[in-house]
């Protein structure tokens, strides 16, 4: 998975004309239900590096909970996205998605896709995008049994500019395969406190199709978050 991610980035960011880095670090409360019951510590990161034509996204979070020297909850992801532009709506994209969970239906899963987006709404006030694609998939259930195959892969991101100071944003990603049918959902709620500094609310949903018996289908996770943006 880091060979993938750093090779997407070393091709990116070889393209000359490169000059704004942008990015996000959060660190929150985090309560789940689902697989797991707890209430832990959660952080997360994103990074982007924009050109005229090209964007590069980076984005990493992590979970980790113990309970009276138990682990309880231990979850990491990953994903690296280069878009293409075509025309000022149209675009060209190739994402890597990594994703780790020992106590989730699914224990790891990999997967790679390419396809097309479109910028629906611009703004000012309202931003959409829709992402059409295919893949492949790698999966690793609690058993350690793997599985491979192809996919195809919807996605699309909403925001919505309540105020100079607060947004919303909306973000569905489904995978679709033979073996698996994976889809997640992240609302979230975000306020500026003063100048870059941010206080967000989040409400994740992960369903698989097809997990091993006695593992619950759908994990969901409620996030409070303070967060830090830097660049442009």
């Amino acid at each position: 998975m880091i060979h993938r991610c750093a090779a997407l980035c070393l091709l990116v960011c070889s393209v000359p004309g490169y000059a704004s880095w942008s990015g996000e670090a959060a660190l929150g409360y985090l309560s789940t239900s689902g697989n797991t019951s707890t209430q832990s510590l959660n952080g997360k990161f994103a990074l982007a590096y924009t050109a005229s034509s090209w964007k590069n996204e980076l984005q990493a979070l992590g979970v980790y909970t113990t309970d009276e020297g138990d682990t309880t909850a231990e979850r990491y992801a990953a994903s690296d996205k280069v878009d293409w532009r075509v025309t000022d709506r149209d675009y060209i994209f190739a994402v890597v998605d990594w994703e780790k969970d020992l106590f989730g239906g699914i224990r790891e899963r990999t997967s790679e896709s390419v396809g097309y987006g479109r910028h629906v709404l611009t703004g000012p006030k309202h931003l959409l995008d829709l992402e059409l694609g295919a893949g492949a998939r790698q999966l690793q259930d609690q058993s350690r049994e793997r599985s491979n195959e192809a996919i195809g892969r919807f996605s699309g991101k909403y925001q919505c500019l309540i105020s100079e100071t607060s947004k919303f944003t909306q973000a569905v990603k489904v995978e679709s395969g033979d073996a698996n049918t994976y889809a997640e959902s992240v609302s979230e709620l975000k306020l500026s406190i003063i100048g870059n500094l941010f206080a967000s609310l989040s409400y994740t949903v992960r369903h698989n199709t097809e997990v091993p018996v006695g593992t619950e289908r759908t994990d969901t996770s409620t996030a409070v978050n303070v967060s830090y943006a830097f660049g442009q």
